[in-house]
């Protein structure tokens, strides 16, 4: 049985490296193509270029968001150096990050596991997270909005992966060195958004809690953690700007309507995560591989399963709730990617808490013949395909390279470029994008020049006025 398993294990392993790479690589390919959007990130630079970076940052601080983290980012995109390269280049950073983070995590859950596993794992949930998220450009090609959930979300996880590390350093200058970096991307997390700040709250209260209730003793990193946190928050929230994103919509500041809406909304995405996609039958396959651990090695899971699934659905609905509750209104594709995104990590954590608590182990039930093996395997790779082929970001994906959609877009964005540089002309007309690809494009200038994305392009470019000629 044990060289059966190994036989399947090193098979699934290289299989679920395949199923990311089937969605990794079309990603990594549209990033060559990415360009910065009209929405938002030319509005960032010219008020740097107007006003210097710090008056920039202090504007968007005191009249629009306390986001302190996310302004300095966006005020900080490859525009400020006149490169379009760099829109090229960080989502590649991004992606690449968001694996890393999730194999690091899996790597210290299951440290007896080897590396292709944890590789492949991280590829399973990166997968998953393609196949069924609600928007691709909005999670790693538009800057504006994938520094505000992707990259405190992909910090996130190095967070938990840190204080994992701290209690395992022998040294007082090790742990020193890795708390500071721990508290670092508490500050960080929080400065980017009030989604993800909910999120860091909920863990670090939850570790907190855990430490002094179950274990019975009181943490001084846990401490140190919180006490970041909350002057992180002050910052947040004493921000002057915040204000001007509440009181829009009558429906905005009723906690009871948006508690009630953030379950009903949680409901209605877990139902269509969980019963259309592959998720449950790799579900299977992680208890199979939680079985053949020892509980030592499974020392990661050993909470108590209602506390488990309390910080579960705490995390996932607290992310839908600032949408309700400050503007009244649905989360955007955004907000959701981020809910899917700690949807799955927090699913397959919880079933392995589950697994560990109830001792499924000694059940037998996880004795799995050949036969069982093969059909297991057979009903996973026929639900993958299946998925695949459904998906629709898979299909955005790739029909926009295929049908050169993208490198239209890519040649089309050169060439406005160009009209921009070269003009001697202060008032310019545009042509419209022909090729918008639903994969890299967000939003363009429009007829009226007084519009904010009109204002900010010409701005930067130095022009009194741009239009799209009609």
């Amino acid at each position: 049985m044990n060289k059966l398993y190994k036989k399947y294990r090193i098979f699934g392993n290289w299989l679920n490296i395949m199923f990311m790479v089937s969605v990794l690589a079309p990603l990594l390919v549209l990033a060559v193509y990415n360009h910065p959007s009209i929405a938002d990130d030319y509005c960032y630079i010219d008020t740097v270029f107007k006003y210097s970076w710090f008056e920039a940052m202090n504007f968007y601080y005191s009249g629009w968001t306390g986001r302190y983290f996310g302004i300095f980012l966006n005020h900080s995109n490859p525009l400020l150096f006149h490169s379009v390269i760099g829109f090229k280049v960080l989502p590649f950073i991004l992606i690449l990050g968001l694996i890393f983070s999730l194999y690091s995590l899996f790597r210290h859950l299951t440290p007896t596991l080897s590396r292709l596993a944890h590789l492949g794992f991280a590829g399973v949930v990166f997968f998953l997270y393609l196949i069924k998220m609600a928007s691709i450009v909005e999670a790693f090609y538009w800057m504006a909005a994938f520094v505000t959930y992707t990259v405190p979300n992909t910090f996130t996880l190095f967070w938990i992966v840190l204080v994992l590390r701290w209690y395992r350093q022998d040294t007082q200058p090790a742990k020193t060195l890795v708390g500071v970096l721990a508290g670092f991307l508490i500050f960080a997390i929080i400065g980017s958004s009030e989604t993800n700040l909910l999120v860091i709250m909920l863990l670090i209260a939850a570790w907190w809690f855990y430490r002094l209730v179950f274990q019975r003793k009181v943490d001084g990193f846990m401490i140190a953690m919180m006490a970041t946190a909350l002057i992180s928050c002050y910052l947040y929230f004493s921000s002057p700007g915040n204000q001007a994103r509440l009181g829009g919509n009558p429906l905005g500041g009723n906690v009871m309507f948006s508690l009630i809406s953030s379950f009903k909304k949680f409901g209605e995405l877990a139902y269509d995560w969980v019963l259309k996609s592959p998720l449950l039958f790799f579900t299977i396959l992680w208890l199979v591989i939680l079985s053949r651990l020892s509980k030592g090695a499974r020392t990661y899971f050993s909470i108590p399963a209602w506390f488990a699934f309390l910080l579960f659905v705490g995390v996932v609905t607290a992310q839908l709730f600032p949408s309700y509750y400050g503007v009244g209104i649905e989360p955007t594709p955004r907000v959701v990617n981020c809910v899917y995104f700690f949807f799955l990590i927090g699913w397959f954590y919880v079933a392995g808490v589950i697994f560990h608590n109830f001792n499924l182990s000694e059940t037998g039930i996880f004795d799995i013949s050949k036969t069982r093996y093969a059909v297991i395997y057979f009903i996973t790779i026929l639900s993958v395909i299946l998925s695949f082929y459904r998906s629709n970001n898979v299909r955005i994906m790739y029909t926009d390279i295929l049908t050169g959609r993208a490198a239209a877009f890519d040649k089309e964005n050169y060439e406005r470029y160009a009209l921009l540089k070269n003009s001697k002309e202060k008032v310019v007309y545009l042509p419209a994008l022909k090729i918008r690809p639903s994969s890299l494009f967000v939003d363009d200038i429009t007829p009226d020049n007084k519009h904010w994305w009109n204002k900010c392009l010409a701005g930067y470019y130095g022009k009194e006025a741009v239009y799209l000629a009609e």
